[in-house]
């Protein structure tokens, strides 16, 4: 998914796969709202972020 993201466009070039899988073993081990937190990673990953 990360591969086609980056060939369409969709998902930034300096982020390697290995970031985000790091990225999710955090999320999943801190006591917050996991999902706000999935929110904030996958915004993270726009070549441009939404602004809602």
């Amino acid at each position: 998914m990360h591969g086609a993201g980056r060939t369409a466009g969709n998902v930034r070039s300096d982020v390697a796969a290995e970031d985000i899988a790091a990225s999710h073993t955090g999320i999943f081990t801190v006591p917050l709202p996991e999902e706000r937190l999935l929110n904030l990673l996958m915004e993270s990953l726009r070549l441009t972020a939404r602004l809602t």
